[in-house]
């Protein structure tokens, strides 16, 4: 059984991940009492040993998350694999997500809608020892629902976890870095196509934006270093025992120069024996 446990902010996108598991036939339960998640393994292992197994904690949850990572230690022997997926987003995309679907956050409950903030705030204090322990962790602000699917859906894929993913991700400085980010590459310093009238509309996935690029040598110089930081750190990570390293690069608006260095060194990385996602969460966020 590959036991997965989803937490994170409320918001934050837990129950499009819990639809994504579902399509990959995971037997899903959302705000599952901690309590009851051993009890639970141990009854679906009985009745359908081959049937994987998604649950969803969260600060609606019966039981404390400080006692979910000594539940965790005790479950790994019951299960062939077992992870932990965090996700959460920033403040302000949480706070969106709320007044666009008119809901009360749970701590929010008998309180003002202003406190939203101080809320948000408790929500993570509380849930930091779920968070500490997470196999993997997804910033979702600006995400859409397919790509968060996707995401999931290539992290759980395949039975074992036997080798680290590298998740390369572009972003737009003006809407911060992303959460998740383990290491952050600043691509402002290059000459940007933005200004450029003609190149403006595009991404950096159009053949005329790399060709802009590429005129440059410091966009190479900058690209060489990226690669040789992945080539000599990213297989250390992987030897500590890390499952999920992400790697983020920046540009202003995460349009065309972060877009193009990530496809770029996507494209570079294909000796490594990694498994590889690359995510443009600007573009994402427009589809």
């Amino acid at each position: 059984m590959h036991l997965l446990i989803v937490s994170g902010r409320s918001g934050a996108g837990k129950s499009s991940a819990l639809g994504a598991l579902e399509d990959l036939n995971f037997y899903c339960i959302d705000n599952q009492p901690v309590a009851l998640i051993k009890e639970t393994v141990s009854t679906l292992l009985t009745v359908s040993p081959g049937r994987n197994l998604a649950v969803s904690i969260d600060i609606r949850t019966l039981g404390q998350p400080a006692d979910v990572p000594a539940l965790v230690q005790s479950l790994k022997n019951e299960v062939s694999r077992l992870d932990v997926v965090f996700i959460d987003a920033n403040d302000e995309s949480l706070g969106r997500r709320f007044s666009e679907t008119r809901r009360l956050h749970p701590l929010s409950t008998g309180i003002e809608r202003a406190h939203l903030s101080d809320a948000l705030r408790r929500e993570s204090q509380q849930l930091e020892p779920i968070q500490a322990i997470a196999t993997y962790k997804i910033d979702s602000s600006g995400l859409s629902i397919h790509t968060l699917r996707s995401q999931i859906r290539e992290l759980v894929a395949g039975e074992t976890a036997t080798q680290l993913i590298l998740k390369l991700q572009s972003f737009g400085f003006k809407r911060g870095v992303p959460m998740d980010s383990d290491t952050v590459f600043d691509a402002r310093s290059l000459p940007n196509p933005h200004w450029e009238s003609g190149l403006r509309p595009l991404t950096g996935r159009d053949q005329p934006i790399k060709q802009y690029l590429n005129q440059f040598p410091e966009t190479t110089e900058l690209l060489d270093e990226i690669e040789a930081h992945v080539r000599r750190w990213v297989p250390r990570h992987a030897e500590s025992g890390r499952q999920y390293f992400t790697l983020s690069i920046g540009c202003t608006g995460g349009q065309h120069r972060s877009v193009y260095l990530t496809e770029a060194l996507d494209q570079r990385l294909n000796d490594l024996e990694l498994d590889r996602q690359v995510v443009h969460r600007e573009l994402s966020s427009n589809q």
